[in-house]
Formats: structure tokens, sequence, C-alpha cells
């Protein structure tokens, strides 16, 4: 039972990042990412293409 949980989890996580990587134009590590999903990680964190960084702070920010 745990393993299902924990697969469900792995797949939700997969899922979430792979969008956060195509919606902020980060094309090569969702590429990437179907065969090293760490990448899909990696692309989900970074900020927006195109974006300084006081831009992505001010972002951020509002998203909370």
């Amino acid at each position: 039972m745990l393993y299902v949980g924990l697969g469900i989890l792995y797949l939700f996580l997969l899922v979430y990042f792979g969008v956060k990587c195509f919606k902020n134009a980060r094309w090569v590590y969702l590429v990437l990412g179907i065969f090293f999903p760490i990448f899909w990680i990696i692309g989900g964190m970074l900020p927006p293409k195109g974006m300084s960084k006081v831009d992505a702070l001010y972002a951020q920010k509002e998203q909370q």
C-alpha cells in the first residue's frame, strides 16, 4: 500500500513539474525530463525565461 501511494505521489510531482517546465518555456528541460525526470524538477524550479532576478522575486512574492 505504501509503494502505491508513493508511486502516485511521484507521478503527480512529475506531471506538476513537467507542466511548470512547459509554462516557464524550458523546452530543453521538458524533453530531457522524459528520459531523466530530475530535469523536470530543475526546470520547474527555475524562473521563467526572460525574467530578471528582481522580476522573479516580485513574481514569487505575489504568489504568496
